[in-house]
């Protein structure tokens, strides 16, 4: 059940930064600014390819019972070996930083980090399976209490920095991506599961329950583009340089074509672009023109999500770092 580990003496040491992020959240704008920091090994997502199996099955399933036990066994043994995968990253970090530094800075959707998300996003929790929990190969039964599917220790080994965004530009966002890739003509179950920031605001609530060792901090995407102080100020917060973050960088091709989807603003820029902020949109504007881009019907269901959406979002907005005036960086 999510909540307080026990023993607060048995938390791990910090091995690097979360990156807790959200489908079209402007994460990969941020994995890029920080992507030269010194003392961190920069990685993508490492669960997410469990995850993408259940995408890949969305449509074709209407409830809980429609996944087989060998399908449900597939899945536990893909998230499984993603795991094995993260902490095989972890530990080249550290085989690094024994010969001169080397903490890891991960990236991850929330929802994707365990099928719950985004299988209760749809199903609901009656009739849910008991969950799939990752563990360590040499540990019989990790200690596990938050809404992920990764055990406490790993969870609190990593500062979590949790990047958000008005979902008024996410969720439509994520629409257009997946109608653009082929795998939605709709606002179907694929999109419907990312349209929540629940998961996020539950997994940011768990981690104020475990002390102060690992306070979450919290980035919103706005602040990202427009406020170098802020990205500054998170820096200082989270062990970071202010001065190696970067904002200019090489466009680069993107040979998978999901991938490159996804990746097209970042891959063909070199540099933060202008106009991507939610300043000053509304959502009856943004609905007119939703109805416009993609029907009647998808653009009321967009409009409910996005306002359903919004209490948790600015919970979480009303706790992300602040500016501080820019002499305060380097004092």
């Amino acid at each position: 059940m999510p909540g307080k580990i026990d023993d607060a003496s048995s938390k791990p040491k910090r091995r690097g930064v979360y990156l807790l992020t959200h489908p079209r959240s402007a994460s990969n704008l941020f994995q890029t600014m920080m992507a030269n920091q010194p003392g961190f090994q920069n990685s993508a997502y490492l669960i997410f390819e469990a995850s993408f199996t259940i995408f890949e099955s969305f449509n074709h399933k209407e409830s809980w019972s429609d996944w087989s036990e060998d399908e449900w066994k597939t899945l536990q043994d893909g998230f499984q070996k993603c795991f094995g995968k993260m902490l095989e990253e972890m530990a080249d970090a550290e085989s690094k930083a024994r010969r001169g530094g080397k903490q890891v800075f991960i990236k991850e959707h929330v929802i994707f980090m365990g099928p719950y998300p985004l299988l209760k996003s749809v199903y609901g929790e009656k009739g849910a399976p008991p969950p799939i929990i990752m563990h360590h190969p040499d540990e019989a039964q990790d200690a596990h209490t938050s809404v992920s599917s990764l055990p406490d220790s790993v969870l609190l080994s990593l500062q979590p920095i949790f990047q958000i965004r008005h979902p008024i530009l996410m969720f439509p966002s994520m629409l257009r991506s997946q109608i653009k890739a082929g795998a939605s003509k709709g606002f179907d179950r694929r999109v419907r599961a990312t349209a929540s920031l629940r998961f996020s605001r539950e997994l940011y609530d768990w981690y104020l329950k475990q002390g102060e060792e690992t306070q979450p901090k919290v980035i919103d995407a706005d602040d990202i583009m427009t406020d170098k102080a802020a990205v500054g100020q998170l820096c200082l917060e989270t062990g970071m340089d202010p001065d190696s973050v970067q904002y200019e960088w090489a466009t680069r091709e993107e040979p998978h074509p999901m991938k490159a989807i996804m990746l097209d603003k970042i891959c063909s820029s070199t540099g933060i672009l202008p106009g991507l902020t939610a300043q000053g949109l509304t959502l009856e504007a943004e609905k007119a023109k939703w109805k416009t881009e993609f029907g009647e019907e998808d653009a009321e269901l967009l409009a409910k999500h996005v306002q359903d959406a919004i209490p948790d979002y600015e919970y979480l907005h009303s706790r992300r770092v602040r500016s501080v005036p820019s002499e305060k960086l380097h004092s």
